[in-house]
């Protein structure tokens, strides 16, 4: 497969230096050693181990040649200068040719002509389509292998010619027959070629194997008529050059890329629906400011020595809380105590959902740092951290496709300190944990103060409306509209293509499980998971209710049946250790295998189910002994680091077999979940030390509020950002630092603005119409 996947590429590179000069008789005018790079190309066809032995001779000789061409006399005006009449007789019968034989457009052959021409003529503007063509740079070896040329300066290019018109006195005027047009050529270096294999604009997965290299050509020129003149150029060159093989072979597949200035029917139907929404926004924002201030006024007359002294039963109650009755505006000479004074005022059922879209309430409510009596205070700080950890391993992720120094990773993940990058995905864990451990805790407790009743209805309703609205509403936003955001040599059509056909099944959290290879955004798969194992979670609360040993033993069962399940898969599919190696044999997918299916995933959400039944035995008051918290703390610490850096000789060409790997797959994460189980544990009963002193910093509360919505966006703040650059990144631990804190401050900004006008209304309006919280 190798030597052929070499032929196809190097002859692709071949036809790649011939097309940029637009003619294959300009080679013969480039100095020598640009003849000998190319030379050197054809040997390595020929023999591929020529590639280990003479690779870097290869590169320095495309770099000679650059340099010689900007220092010899050999320039780019001797380039064009080739563009005699008889050259150019030359090219326009090829594209005649090329056009008959295959079926091209007239006004593309007509505008491809005029182009040529203008390069001949060496006219400004085609000067300025060639020059936004991507051509090859140094650092091919080292991974540079996505060639954008310069999409606006292309998209910006207006051809200009001059026509006579004979009857009409001979007068002369410009015409302008077309624009530029940026077109991506992709050649798949996954397999030896072909279209089936080769990634759409938007796959920031599929384009790291592939070699994309951008075009400006005429806008009244198609893909189809792009790919069908390419793939004839490389079949031809091919066959030149090895004289044997089938003219007519394909392997480069082109996409264009769209300017969407006007918006279609989904678009704007959205845009109504999110303009009505924020209407209700500002009308509930200004109705909410309008009684507090009267409430505030009121509450100013009662302070007056002349007033009179009004007890709760006459309106005026005492409290702190803060909530949508809340005063939010004050003067210098009340104290805060006597502005979050809480009025009487029943307002009606409309009135109070009206209310819950206020963004004075809502925004006080997320920003607000004061914690109930109760609260297991360190979770906020858990819960920010983990989500933290999640940016900072996707700002790797959704960049891999993007980047020009590829090639340095294999350095880069021999590190020891990477590896806290590589097992990035058990901060997900840390949500299970954390997911598991609190549905249990305050389901028992509430359990238990109605004396084991419990609203399962309501139950299972809640949790549904706490996730689905802001979910489905940046869905909604999201899908129709994120192409018209922005511009670039990658931006998609479609950012998720899937979502028109298989929404559904996020909307019943079963994307995962249904059509997984189709998923609609595609991050949603943890939603599905959580949903499923709280789904499931009373088959466990109900017995630890009944019975603490009926319900650990329930719990175990399932815990074994699940380390079973990911046992068997991983073994007899030979899934590897990590989410970059996790292709097994016969082409398995451990993503879609095991990554994302509740039965493998659900262990460490029953690590968290197990602590928060002992945090409800104990009530958060159990004190340990020093002892026994040195060596919880030890054994967490050890294991933690042992499911992170444990892999470490695997990345120093180590391999584990596939019995161990197996294993790994199986207790990994729920050992993690045990492991961070103890530490919420420990900082809930007091002897958490520092560590709960930082955990539970009161600045983490907003942010953990946030944290949903802040999943939900940003990966889209991040394809808006990769899929809009106009350069690959070259990506270094500065330039990665700085955009994990651009990607993290962005997230949690959107998030902010999201949960405003889509999260925090939903769930006011569940308060207001099922009287939750009275």
């Amino acid at each position: 497969m190798f030597p052929s996947m070499a032929s196809n590429f190097f002859t692709f590179l071949v036809t790649i230096f011939s097309v940029t000069r637009c003619h294959a008789d300009l080679l013969n005018i480039m100095p020598p050693n640009f003849q000998q790079a190319m030379g050197l190309a054809h040997e390595i066809w020929h023999n591929p181990q020529v590639m280990e032995e003479t690779g870097q001779q290869m590169i320095q000789s495309f770099q000679d040649a650059t340099a010689k061409l900007q220092e010899d006399h050999v320039g780019i005006q001797t380039v064009f200068s080739a563009f005699n009449s008889e050259t150019l007789s030359t090219i326009k019968t090829a594209i005649r040719g090329t056009s008959s034989r295959h079926n091209i457009s007239a006004q593309c052959e007509n505008d491809t002509l005029i182009f040529v021409e203008g390069l001949a003529l060496r006219q400004t503007w085609a000067l300025r389509m060639f020059d936004a063509t991507g051509k090859p740079p140094s650092g091919i070896m080292n991974g540079d292998i996505h060639w954008l040329g310069k999409y606006h300066q292309c998209i910006n290019v207006t051809a200009e010619v001059n026509v006579t018109q004979i009857h009409v006195d001979n007068r002369t005027h410009l015409e302008y027959p077309f624009t530029g047009q940026h077109c991506n050529l992709i050649y798949s270096l996954a397999a030896s070629g072909g279209n089936s294999s080769t990634p759409a604009m938007g796959n920031m997965f599929g384009l790291l194997q592939s070699l994309v290299v951008g075009m400006c050509v005429p806008s009244s020129c198609s893909a189809l008529d792009i790919e069908t003149v390419f793939n004839a150029t490389l079949a031809e060159i091919a066959y030149q050059m090895n004289k044997t093989g089938n003219k007519t072979a394909t392997g480069v597949i082109v996409q264009c890329i769209e300017q969407y200035t006007d918006w279609d029917g989904g678009a704007i139907a959205v845009m109504c629906v999110t303009s009505l929404l924020l209407l209700l926004v500002v009308i509930a924002t200004a109705y909410d400011v309008i009684t507090k201030q009267l409430q505030l006024m009121k509450i100013k007359m009662m302070e007056s020595p002349h007033a009179k002294m009004y007890t709760s039963d006459n309106g005026l109650l005492q409290g702190h809380r803060v909530d949508e009755h809340t005063p939010l505006i004050s003067d210098g000479q009340h104290t805060q105590e006597t502005v979050n004074v809480k009025v009487r005022q029943e307002h009606g059922m409309a009135a109070k959902i009206l209310l819950s879209f206020s963004l004075y309430t809502n925004g006080a409510k997320i920003l607000n740092t004061t914690q109930t009596a109760g609260t297991l205070q360190c979770i906020h700080g858990v819960r920010f951290l983990s989500l933290s950890w999640v940016i900072l391993g996707h700002t790797y992720v959704f960049a891999i496709s993007i980047i020009g120094n590829f090639g340095d990773f294999g350095a880069l993940i021999k590190r020891w300190t990477f590896q806290a990058i590589v097992n990035a995905t058990f901060s997900v864990d840390s949500f299970f944990v954390m997911s598991g451990l609190l549905v249990t805790y305050l389901t028992l407790r509430e359990m238990k103060k109605n004396e084991g009743k419990l609203n399962w209805p309501m139950y299972y309703f809640h949790r549904y409306w706490r996730l689905t609205p802001p979910y489905m509403l940046l869905i909604m936003v999201y899908v129709p509209t994120f192409k018209y955001w922005a511009s670039g040599p990658l931006w998609p059509a479609e950012p998720d293509p899937f979502c028109k056909d298989n929404w559904w099944t996020n909307l019943l959290y079963i994307n995962n499980v249904v059509n997984p290879d189709k998923m609609c955004v595609a991050w949603s798969w943890y939603l599905a998971n959580d949903m499923q194992f709280f789904i499931i979670s009373p088959l466990i609360i109900i017995p630890l209710y009944r019975s603490g040993i009926l319900g650990t033993v329930v719990l175990l069962v399932v815990m074994l049946g699940s380390f079973i399940a990911t046992g068997v898969i991983s073994t007899v599919n030979d899934i590897g250790t990590s989410l970059a190696a996790q292709a097994g044999a016969n082409g398995a997918n451990g993503f879609d295998l095991i990554y994302i299916k509740p039965w493998c995933r659900i262990g460490p959400y029953l690590a968290g189910m197990l602590f928060g039944y002992l945090l409800y035995k104990t009530e958060c008051k159990q004190k340990l002994h020093w002892s026994l918290v040195l060596v919880g703390w030890a054994v967490a610490a050890i294991s933690a680091l042992a499911v992170l850096y444990g892999l470490y000789d695997q990345f120093q060409g180590y391999p584990l077999s596939n019995g161990v790997a197996a294993f790994y797959n199986t207790v990994s994460r729920t050992v993690w979940g045990l492991a961070l189980g103890w530490v919420i544990y420990a900082c809930c009963t007091g002897s958490g030390g520092f560590v709960n002193t930082i955990l539970s910093w009161e600045g983490f509360v907003p942010l953990s509020r946030l944290s949903y919505c802040a999943y939900l966006v940003h990966p889209i703040i991040m394809m808006l950002f990769y899929l809009s650059t106009e350069t690959v990144l070259f990506f270094s631990d500065l330039m990665v630092v700085y955009l994990f804190l651009a990607n993290l401050v962005a997230a949690y900004g959107a998030a902010f603005l999201v949960s405003l006008v889509f999260e925090a209304p939903m769930l006011g309006m569940e308060k207001a119409i099922f009287r939750r919280g009275k």
